[in-house]
């Protein structure tokens, strides 16, 4: 993520050389440049970045230029250097073709730009090779100029700008033609051939008609790898695999870069990195790609990859939970523990430990147990609320706010914090349990206790997520005093909480049939949220598909594992790549409203790598855990097939017999070979395994029994076009507004919604679907309220952001107050402030819970990344200084120099006529890692962090 922009670093003796010498020979104009760092146009997708393609040649006098490629559709992008240090925009307005334009440093905010990030936009109706033209005079302004290059300009740069795709199959043997159908009742054609079928080591072709992501090239050639490959008769399956090995090769790196850290250095590591657009290693990716399979496929880069995000404490310190822990990411509010699904790491580690044997699994073993114990002992602090028995935090994976939250939460990233999210309490669940698992032989005592820990929490997930009603788990769970049900669902969080047994079978069924699909495969998340581009809303992606499949495999759901089996097949066929994601009403990898005449502001995904490891991971998985059947969770390898009819009779029909081959567990090579039933028009059901043998060689056969037709279905959505953006049967309402008014004894609400409502006060319905107007409330005590919309199909929204009214305590703390803005003064709390106390103690009005929270400004970093989100203990203490409540509080970022927001509340018990006095205590956020120690902006390079300007501390009484 980026920063605002730092002041340019500008040549000094400009134009000439030899200042300062003492020659007697005339001065030597030298030709350097007025910014000193390179320089790249930088945006999300394609050739845009600080790829070569994207660098700005320098062409002398302060002039630069280069050529990229790109795709149609709008593109918004800046002029930066590697590290976002230095950033020129053109923000106003769109950028214009064939025009000089002025680009200025991007201002301190986003007042005055068309996008919250300030960036350029630029819209290609075709695509194409561009010529980006680029001259300063002084450092505090570019003028650029977009033209169409020509055909010596693009060949400049790009050696290969043009590629007939048909070249990819000259002198190639065998041919197979594949038709996708599209929404729009056109076909996309896919060409498949093998140059020599029978070589030890084959050469495919693929090409395609599909309009691909980026403008890359319409074919491509797949030289086949020693290691692991599929023979089957059938040129496109063999030619599908081969391409995503050799994906998974080229992200296997020897060093990885982000512009977050090391000022964007390459880091020395041999890993995988996360995809062609992103050259990081991040926890959650990396996990869910490794329990995907890549632990079995290459399981000493993935253990390198793990270990690279584990951390200890810096020197500087307390070294708290004396050892390592699992780092979370930068993100959202300044990361954990707004975010906190860290615990995924788990999973890839689970996964892996199933391929390790002898010294090497015990060596691992032990170090993962001790950073998932100190990882769990931290969260149960900071991230877990015993009332519930759930751990707060944002959904995993899902972490673009408005993609799937409310509208208001980028600008109050707390409530995102003190939210019970499904896929993120699964995860931890699996992490106690693994960690359950290991401390048997570590720590016996530890191994009671998260037995325990494991079975509270499946208990709990079961009592609050579960929708009877929906026959799904919600999403997450919104803390307004008491948790409200989001009406929102997420299958990433569905298929782990099946294929992690939090599920009973009668619920995973349910699941399974009632979560939505469309006929190119299943959304991530549902219903969709309006006016939002395609990313993580409105999405398919592969990696999420793959645990999709694993669930219908549990469950036997042939109808959605063929659903699945043909997404994957489908996104990859297509777009020649294992793409990030996917529009799921479409199947493609860009949708542009434009072209129906919608709002292009839509158009998506947002952003799409090529090549992304947990979409490689996700086929591989199909191919190797589902098709073949290789099970290694007991630490042995099993093989057990699930085949439908669809698979046999489509993906397989030119087959009598498939193999994989050269397939390595623990030093040993095997390979599987399944012996096909015959083709035939069924497309139900499928072929469960006769009979299994095995040589001493390791080369198992299989044979299958004969066709079982089960009882399964999905819910299919149909004729809803992509490029709809508000119908009832996908989407959700827009969340309502409310204006809310102390009048006399009672309280007004005024209700804004074009739908009817639910209004809840402090988590309590109080009015069920209800029209939107105003309401008249008497509550006793604080009271916050908030809506959700309903539209005609029964959807609700995500809630409104809550309003609150009542008497409330406000006791400022001791220190020495400096004024931020009009009427507020702040004293900052540090991370060496040691115990700030109130300034004065306070008396409770009534017996009660109260909840208690910090009214604060943190501007250490943007919303929507980071590492110092701060974090502190507030303990509230009797007249005899004896602890009776503490709780963590959370100050997320919150992107402005002078705002105010709420921190996350604590909730204490006090009794009426009592007198209290409060305390903050330091805690840790994830600056005080190691890890941490090359991030360039706050809580890294120059140390720890842990920091916000309070105003006060608000009580209230939650009744």
């Amino acid at each position: 993520m980026k920063p605002s922009f730092i002041a340019l670093a500008v040549a000094s003796c400009i134009g000439l050389a030899g200042c300062g010498s003492d020659s007697s020979d005339a001065p030597v104009p030298v030709d350097k440049p007025i910014i000193s760092a390179d320089l790249y146009l930088r945006g999300l997708n394609g050739d845009w970045g600080t790829a070569e393609h994207a660098k700005l040649n320098y062409l002398g006098n302060n002039e630069y230029e280069t050529v990229l490629r790109v795709a149609r559709g709008s593109n918004q992008f800046k002029i930066a250097d590697p590290g976002w240090q230095i950033q020129y925009t053109y923000f106003e307005e769109p950028a214009a073709f064939d025009k000089a334009q002025e680009y200025l440093p991007k201002p301190d905010t986003n007042e005055a730009c068309m996008n919250d990030d300030c960036n350029s936009e630029i819209t290609f109706e075709d695509k194409g090779y561009y010529k980006f033209s680029v001259s300063f005079a002084d450092e505090s302004r570019a003028t650029m100029t977009v033209t169409k290059a020509t055909q010596e300009e693009a060949e400049k740069y790009y050696s290969d700008a043009i590629l007939d795709p048909a070249m990819v199959h000259e002198g190639h043997q065998s041919k197979e033609v594949k038709l996708f159908a599209n929404y729009d009742d056109s076909n996309d054609t896919v060409i498949f051939s093998v140059k020599d079928p029978k070589a030890e080591l084959r050469e495919f072709g693929i090409s395609t008609t599909t309009e691909l992501r980026d403008a890359l090239d319409q074919g491509l050639v797949i030289n086949e790898q020693t290691g692991p490959r599929v023979v089957s008769g059938d040129v496109a399956f063999d030619a599908l695999f081969a391409l995503t090995m050799k994906e998974l090769d080229q992200l296997a790196v020897s060093e990885i870069k982000d512009g977050n850290y090391n000022y964007n250095n390459p880091i020395k590591a041999e890993v995988f990195e996360t995809g062609a657009k992103w050259h990081y290693v991040w926890t959650r990716d990396l996990a869910y790609a490794a329990d995907l399979s890549l632990a079995l496929m290459n399981p000493t880069r993935v253990q390198n990859g793990l270990n690279f995000k584990l951390s200890a404490f810096r020197n500087t310190t307390d070294q708290q939970y004396d050892g390592e822990q699992i780092v979370q990411d930068t993100g959202t509010g300044g990361s954990w523990p707004i975010s906190t699904d860290r615990t995924t790491w788990a999973l890839g580690a689970e996964r892996l430990l199933s391929a390790l044997d002898g010294e090497e699994y015990n060596q691992f073993a032990e170090r993962a147990y001790k950073a998932i114990s100190n990882t769990l002992e931290a969260d149960r602090l900071a991230a877990f609320d015993a009332k519930s028995g759930l751990y707060t935090g944002e959904q995993s994976f899902l972490d673009w706010r408005e993609q799937t939250y409310s509208t208001w939460t980028p600008n109050d990233v707390n409530a995102i914090g003190s939210s019970k999210a499904l896929s993120t309490n699964v995860v931890h669940y699996r992490a106690i349990q693994l960690a359950a698992k290991l401390a048997e032989k570590y720590d016996s005592t530890n191994a009671v206790k998260y037995t325990e820990w494991a079975e509270q929490l499946k208990t709990a997930i079961n009592d609050q997520f579960w929708n009877a009603e929906r026959g799904m788990y919600v999403s997450y769970l919104f803390d307004n005093g008491k948790d409200i049900a989001v009406d929102k669902y997420d299958m990433l969080g569905e298929a782990l909480a099946i294929i992690s047994g939090v599920a009973s079978d009668a619920q995973a069924k349910q699941i399974m049939a009632n979560y939505p699909h469309s006929e190119f495969g299943v959304p991530v998340y549902f219903p969709q949220q309006p006016d939002v581009p395609v990313y993580h809303n409105r999405a398919i992606w592969p990696f999420v598909t793959a645990y999709s499949l694993r669930a219908a495999h549990q469950t036997q759901n042939v109808a959605a594992a063929n659903n699945a089996i043909q997404s994957l097949v489908r996104g990859t066929a297509t777009n020649l790549s294992n793409m990030e994601n996917l529009e799921w009403l479409s199947g493609k990898s860009f949708i542009i409203h434009s072209d129906h005449g919608e709002d292009p502001s839509l158009d998506g995904p947002v952003i799409n790598s090529q090549r992304q490891l947990w979409s490689v991971g996700g086929y591989l998985n199909m191919v190797v855990e589902t098709l073949f059947g290789i099970h290694t969770e007991t630490g042995t390898l099993e093989v057990k097939p699930f085949i439908t009819s669809w698979v046999r009779n489509n993906l397989l029909a030119q087959s009598e017999q498939i193999t994989l081959e050269n397939f390595t567990f623990k030093g040993k090579n095997y390979s599987v070979t399944i012996d096909l039933p015959e083709v035939s028009k069924e497309e139900t059901g499928y072929y469960p395994v006769e009979n299994v043998t095995m040589d001493e060689e390791g080369h198992f056969h299989v044979t299958l029994g004969a066709l079982v037709n089960v009882d399964s279905s999905i819910t299919l959505v149909s004729g809803v076009k992509p490029y709809a953006s508000e119908d009832s049967r996908v989407y959700s309402p827009q969340e309502p507004k409310l204006v809310v008014k102390s009048v006399d004894n009672s309280v007004s609400i005024d209700v804004t919604s074009k739908y009817n409502v639910n209004l809840y006060r402090n988590g309590e319905l109080i009015q069920n679907n209800v029209v939107a107007q105003s309401y008249s409330d008497t509550p006793t005590g604080f009271a916050c309220y908030l809506a959700e919309s309903i539209n005609d199909k029964g959807f609700r929204s995500n809630p409104s952001q809550p309003v609150c009214v009542g008497e409330e305590i406000r006791i400022k703390l001791d220190g020495e107050y400096q004024p931020l803005k009009d009427n507020v003064s702040v004293v900052t709390v540090s991370k060496d402030s040691g115990v700030v106390k109130g300034a004065e103690s306070f008396t409770a009005p009534v017996t009660g819970t109260y909840q208690l929270d910090a009214w604060y400004n943190n501007n250490l970093g943007q919303l929507n990344t980071g590492i110092t989100n701060t974090v502190k203990l507030l303990e509230v203490l009797d007249d005899a200084g004896k602890v009776v409540g503490q709780g963590y509080l959370q100050m997320g970022h919150i992107g402005e120099n002078q705002g105010m927001r709420y921190s996350t509340p604590i909730e204490v018990t006090l009794e009426q006529g009592k007198t209290y006095q409060i305390a903050l205590k330091d805690h840790f956020n994830m600056s005080y890692l190691k890890s941490n120690e090359t991030y360039i902006y706050a809580g890294g390079i120059e140390g720890e962090k842990n920091e916000a300007q309070i105003a006060d501390i608000r009580i209230t009484p939650l009744m």
